[in-house]
């Protein structure tokens, strides 16, 4: 038996060999995945990471394709997408216990549906609960890594673990989780309140991100914040507004976001988020340091 007959066994759904990740990212740029997989249960992910612990293949946890740039030369090993299979929100008094798949938006409007408070911020962000907590995504003020009472995982050595909130250390767009293994479900403590209010923040939350955010193909807010200097503002003082290079362009909407205006290569926005960075040196003296995850081989 081969490799590829001895994983396609494990799955429910089979694989993808040399899946186009342009196909799974919000930017819409990406090479061939050599295996795409996405578990149907937390078995089959402990089946896989089994499997390439066994064969020595690298792996990559992969949600809903947004903060990221794959290259053009596509990622090696095995890609292991946490997606709709791991979407749900469970409710227990003012507690959520949520999925790693889960959308944030989804998850901020269930919460709502069950009178509770304290996600609002997270309608609107684009990717699911795990990315979330890796990077202890946040906007309008709020993080989700103020609500988080646990998370359970499957660690490199496919053992499942659940680690309490005394375990966990949340700060700005990182968190300890990184490395610990992948994400599977979380359990969230909200606070009691009112549902009609919750939506009426999220309606204006809403309302905020489409008056700032292009609509173009984007992956989100390219660079970190500088503390009191957000990027976009130094992005858009050292002239670097509407730069276009290829494809790529910085957004004349929001200058910490790069669009691909149709015909993007990874290559364009790697390059142009380069020279962002470049031209910040020359006029600042500013590091600025990419936000999004920049994974995969060139080609």
């Amino acid at each position: 038996m081969n490799i590829d007959q001895e994983l396609g066994q494990k799955l429910k759904a089979g694989i993808k060999k040399n899946e186009p990740m342009s196909e799974h990212t919000s930017w819409q740029v990406g090479g061939p995945a050599d295996y795409f997989l996405s578990p149907v249960d937390i078995y089959e992910l402990i089946e896989i990471v089994r499997f390439s612990r066994k064969h020595n293949l690298p792996v990559y946890i992969f949600g809903n394709g947004t903060n990221l740039l794959v290259l053009d030369g596509g990622i090696r090993g095995l890609v292991i997408n946490i997606g709709p299979a791991f979407s749900y929100v469970k409710n227990k008094g003012k507690q959520l216990t949520a999925g790693a798949g889960t959308p944030m938006t989804f998850l901020a409007r269930k919460a709502a549906e069950h009178g509770l408070m304290g996600i609002e911020f997270a309608v609107g962000i684009p990717g699911t609960l795990g990315g979330a907590l890796i990077m202890n995504a946040g906007s309008f003020g709020g993080y989700i890594g103020e609500r988080v009472r646990s998370v359970k995982l499957v660690s490199p050595v496919a053992e499942v673990i659940k680690l309490e909130e005394k375990e966990l250390a949340f700060s700005y767009r990182t968190s300890n989780l990184i490395g610990k293994g992948i994400i599977v479900e979380a359990e969230l403590d909200l606070k009691e309140g009112n549902s009609n209010e919750a939506l009426e923040l999220m309606d204006h939350f809403l309302s905020e991100r489409k008056s700032r955010h292009p609509d173009l193909p984007s992956a989100g807010s390219v660079f970190r914040n500088i503390p009191d200097q957000p990027a976009g503002k130094i992005i858009e003082e050292i002239g670097c507004k509407g730069m276009q290079i290829g494809g790529a362009e910085v957004s004349c909407k929001h200058a910490n976001f790069i669009v691909n205006t149709g015909h993007a290569t990874a290559a364009d926005i790697l390059a142009l988020i380069n020279a962002v960075r470049q031209k910040a040196r020359e006029e600042y003296g500013l590091e600025l340091q990419p936000e999004v995850k920049i994974v995969g081989e060139e080609s």
